[in-house]
């Protein structure tokens, strides 16, 4: 594969010599998120390849093009899987979008974001130099913060290789509650269930029902879901995998659909948009058509922020304003992987 790289970094002299900007481009399956990028594609899709994979010493290395379902396949295998859930958008979803966005599913409060498992990262700045972060194992830290740096920075730091990632056991067993709530009873229980010696995996509000799966022994998942007196939810698996890659009702809107991140204990004022509750109440999904502004306000409010999941101007801030202070620290992190700016400029913040 040092072929491929070879082409990479001769793309990125011609880009860095003609002053045009790349667009980093994978499996394509989030092309959606952020705002609008333009300029030549940089294809990534063909540099993939599981590169190693130790069960025993649970991490796995593979390039950025590999697909998530070949990963997910190749950890199964063994009983293992990525912790953070990755969402499957579809079949051409690969690791390199997973890491570059950082997005993760219903497991994340109980298991960890995608930052969490990133032992290493191998990527070409705006410069066209190869550097490697972390390592492959968590006792190697050397660079590990900048290997999470990478994780959500959607390409504007840099092209990212080659992955290494902490993989988890599958959990033994597993099981779903649902009872039907309203929104402030199901929020109190969330709270109140991630409070206490419950084996909890994913919890969240449809609008109608609470839902909470159990993961781990099976006796004591038995022994919690008896302990919660909520009805068991049969096909749980497609309940819980519609919502991780983005395929439950509340994705499928004309409307827009946000993302809110906010503290458990905050309360948003939905009013009345539809809106699903995930990560325990920490994660909103809001359809509505209301103002960016007006939905970035809210988000800051509770004491969180938002972000255009899905919409049809992304030529507009899709992610919360930063502070001053934060905008130049984003802006001086641009200058110093990137400060030709050519990789996916303007992607997260127009004057980044």
């Amino acid at each position: 594969m040092q072929e491929k790289i070879k082409i990479i970094q001769d793309q990125l002299a011609n880009a860095i010599e003609q002053r045009e900007p790349l667009k980093i481009v994978g499996g394509d399956s989030k092309a959606f998120l952020g705002r609008n990028s333009t300029g030549t594609s940089l294809e990534m899709s063909s540099y993939s390849g599981v590169i190693s994979y130790e069960p025993t010493e649970l991490y796995i290395t593979a390039r950025s093009g590999t697909t998530l379902s070949e990963i997910n396949n190749t950890l199964t295998e063994h009983g293992q899987m990525l912790a953070f859930d990755p969402p499957q958008i579809n079949a051409s979803t690969t690791i390199g979008g997973v890491v570059a966005t950082g997005l993760s599913g219903p497991r994340r409060p109980y298991t960890g974001s995608v930052r969490d498992y990133v032992l290493g990262i191998h990527c070409i700045n705006g410069l066209g130099k190869e550097l490697t972060f972390g390592g492959q194992v968590m006792k190697n830290v050397a660079g590990y913060d900048l290997s999470r740096l990478m994780t959500g920075a959607y390409g504007t730091l840099g092209v990212i290789l080659d992955i290494s990632l902490k993989v988890m056991p599958i959990p033994e067993f597993e099981m779903t509650c649902h009872q039907l709530l309203s929104a402030e009873k199901a929020l109190a229980k969330m709270l109140e269930l991630s409070t206490g010696n419950i084996p909890i995996s994913a919890s969240c509000y449809d609008g109608e029902a609470l839902f909470i799966r159990l993961s781990g022994d099976e006796k004591v998942v038995k022994t919690s879901s008896e302990a919660i007196g909520m009805d068991v939810l049969e096909q749980a698996q497609l309940f819980w995998d519609e919502l991780r890659d983005y395929k439950s009702s509340i994705f499928n809107s004309d409307n827009n659909v946000w993302r809110l991140s906010v503290p458990l204990t905050s309360v948003v004022a939905v009013a009345d948009d539809s809106c699903l509750i995930d990560w325990g109440g920490g994660l909103y999904w809001l359809n509505s058509d209301r103002s960016a502004e007006e939905i970035f306000n809210m988000a800051s409010v509770a004491g969180g922020s938002a972000m255009l999941f899905k919409g049809s101007d992304r030529q507009q801030e899709v992610f919360q304003p930063l502070t001053d202070g934060l905008l130049s620290l984003h802006k001086g992190l641009k200058n110093a992987f990137d400060p030709h700016g050519i990789l996916n400029p303007g992607k997260m913040y127009a004057t980044v």
